[in-house]
């Protein structure tokens, strides 16, 4: 039964790596037709600004929290560390999705400061 919950804890691990970079790159192109488009397009960026933020924090806080309990079963339950080829792709894996996340929280901040400049705020 652990097993079960540890393999299904990688798999929804990396489903929050991916829910993470796409709220980004949703987030990212309604901030390009925002800056591009008419009025209405600020707004909708404004609207969607909470909801991606709560998909993008809770991918994240899972990302970190499951990514413990990964790292822990990694040398037993981990592809890469069973096959033991795949280390050198998974530590160029680890370091782009950190640059995404830096670039992520980059992202979220200028938003946010473009949304408060409008004068539009942000609803929760």
């Amino acid at each position: 039964m652990l097993d079960i919950l540890i393999v299904m804890n990688n798999y929804f691990h990396d489903v929050a790596t991916a829910t993470l970079i796409a709220a980004a790159a949703i987030m990212w192109t309604l901030e390009r037709q925002a800056l591009r488009g008419a009025p209405e397009d600020l707004a909708t960026l404004t609207r969607a600004y909470p909801t991606l933020s709560r998909f993008a924090n809770a991918a994240l806080v899972w990302v970190i929290l499951g990514g413990i309990s990964r790292v822990i079963t990694f040398n037993s339950h981990d592809l890469g560390a069973i096959r033991g080829d795949l280390i050198p792709a998974i530590a160029v894996k680890h370091v782009v999705e950190v640059a995404a996340v830096v670039l992520g929280v980059l992202l979220w901040r200028r938003v946010r400061n473009r949304i408060q400049a409008s004068g539009e705020g942000i609803r929760a």
